[in-house]
């Protein structure tokens, strides 16, 4: 079977929305190519899009630690640090997206699903600071490029109070 050939074969299956055939298909080429990290990867994201986030985390995990690379990895920590999240493996996930977020320290995307993560995990004022942090540097919006400045210094300072 030619891995190549096969994973497209399971992508475009994925397009039609014919999961259940493409995550057959990639358990195959699963058999033949076990240590593989893009089928891993592919696997990983197939039971992922069946809502069976258990049965893809290993797969993620198995992918990053074969040597996925590039975009791929990238997206792969989202989706891995997104199931642990999902099934309530908090403190695994906020592990995952902190080590996203330093490995891809532009992505937009693995912070914003870091501060969901530390949301889940009760740390609220540090989700809440990563939001704005986000806001600040990706907004185009002219209000609140405004006061872009004020956001900045209160991200900082989310429990102070001034005494009046």
């Amino acid at each position: 079977m030619d891995k190549n050939s096969t994973l497209k074969k399971a992508k475009s299956l994925r397009r039609d929305d014919r999961l259940d055939e493409s995550n057959e298909l990639l358990l195959t080429l699963l058999a033949e190519y076990p240590e593989d990290p893009q089928v891993l990867f592919e696997v990983g994201g197939s039971y992922d899009l069946l809502g069976l986030a258990n049965d893809a985390i290993p797969h993620y995990r198995r992918a990053i630690d074969e040597g996925l690379t590039g975009a791929d990895l990238q997206e792969c920590y989202i989706c891995f640090g997104i199931c642990q999240r999902a099934v309530g493996d908090f403190e695994e996930a906020l592990e995952t997206l902190e080590e996203a977020a330093d490995r891809f320290d532009k992505d937009n995307a693995i912070k914003a699903f870091l501060a969901l993560a530390l949301y889940s995990s009760g740390n609220n004022s540090e989700a809440f600071r990563q939001l704005l942090e986000i806001m600040i540097a990706t907004s185009s919006d002219p209000d609140i490029e405004t006061y872009s400045d004020t956001l900045a210094f209160y991200k900082d300072n989310l429990d102070e109070v001034w005494e009046s």
